[in-house]
């Protein structure tokens, strides 16, 4: 592809234009959220942060920039308990006594 070495000088004195410069801006503070919360927040959140600190732009605007810059968020599964024990059980009786070969079938039911 041809390019006119007018265009070509053109475009390296050029300065990038105002859109680039508050993405730029936009994503900086995005990762700085974005490490801050030891990468946990999503566009929602992180929108809503920035929408605090007076930067403008919504959800969409920060997924697309997270999407650029490659930026996912961790999602953590929640442990569930299997047993609930409080403390107040009674205490298990050794019925056995540790003797686990009984003399007699039957005799420790």
């Amino acid at each position: 592809m041809e390019k006119s070495p007018s265009g070509y000088y053109k475009y390296l004195r050029s300065k990038p234009s105002k859109t680039k410069v508050r993405r730029e801006k936009t994503k900086k503070a995005i990762v700085k959220i974005y490490n801050d919360s030891h990468q946990l927040y999503g566009s929602p959140k992180i929108a809503e942060i920035l929408h605090k600190k007076g930067i403008q732009g919504c959800q969409k605007y920060v997924y697309s920039i997270m999407k650029e810059a490659n930026i996912k968020p961790k999602y953590l599964k929640h442990k569930r308990e299997t047993t609930i024990s409080n403390g107040n059980e009674r205490k298990r009786h050794d019925l056995l006594k540790r003797q686990f070969n009984p003399k007699d079938p039957d005799s420790v039911w």
